[in-house]
């Protein structure tokens, strides 16, 4: 595996310099990337592929796609984006006349449970990018990009195997996709917040060396300042 990585790695430098001219980029998402392809080379399974034609493993155009999916969506900044889909009237029919609410109720309603739609459907993506910023410095490598199944977030410990993440927002979000990728290693799983109980579960981060650079305090400033630039996108 080692010996692939070498060589290659003139194609994935050409691939990530490509990337970074055009979404931006730091040698710090860079070291993430090159760790993030170490592993797809160990483990070529664990890529989803979208359809269509997939490149040749080791060839230049297999690592530009896999860059410009992981760059194009670490610098992409998207702020709540309310449901297109008409929500059903009987809905609101039903809470005039079970819950006694005003039409005008009803109205307020309708769009402030879309725009919580908006919100909760935006937040397991800031999550992962939250953990992804603060863990980066300290072997960790957020798989921005989508194309590892399952996995959000790897590390290589010193002994060359992997921990592999997948992040909920919610106890009650978490899917049964199998953990099993080869004898020995798992995908571990952890959210953030539960459903029938207020505290947060930053305390179970499964790496006991990082897990004190995490909390929900450091995640709200995240957020608001998250919010802000996109905001600030959105007005230009």
């Amino acid at each position: 595996m080692e010996a692939t990585l070498i060589m290659n790695r003139e194609l994935i430098e050409q691939a990530v310099s490509e990337a970074m001219k055009k979404f931006g980029g730091t040698e710090r998402d860079k070291t993430a990337f090159v760790t993030i392809m170490e592993f797809v080379d160990q483990y070529p399974e664990r890529v989803s592929w979208r359809r269509g034609a997939r490149p040749d493993s080791g060839a230049l155009d297999y690592y530009t796609g896999f860059a410009d999916k992981f760059f194009r969506a670490r610098y992409k900044i998207d702020g709540p984006k309310p449901p297109t889909t008409e929500p059903d009237n009987i809905v609101s029919y039903i809470l005039e006349v079970y819950f006694d609410y005003s039409e005008e109720d009803t109205q307020r309603i309708k769009v402030e449970h879309q725009l919580s739609m908006a919100v909760e459907n935006m937040v397991g993506a800031v999550l992962e990018r939250y953990i992804g910023m603060t863990l980066e410095a300290h072997g960790w490598s957020w798989c921005s990009g989508d194309f590892i199944k399952a996995v959000d977030m790897i590390k290589k410990n010193s002994d060359d195997t992997w921990l592999l993440l997948q992040v909920k927002n919610r106890n009650t979000t978490e899917n049964s996709s199998s953990s099993a990728i080869r004898t020995g290693t798992e995908i571990k799983k952890w959210f953030r917040s539960f459903s029938t109980k207020t505290v947060t579960n930053w305390g179970a981060f499964p790496d006991e060396e990082t897990r004190h650079l995490l909390s929900e305090d450091g995640f709200k400033v995240f957020v608001t300042d998250y919010l802000l630039s996109a905001k600030n996108i959105d007005k230009k």
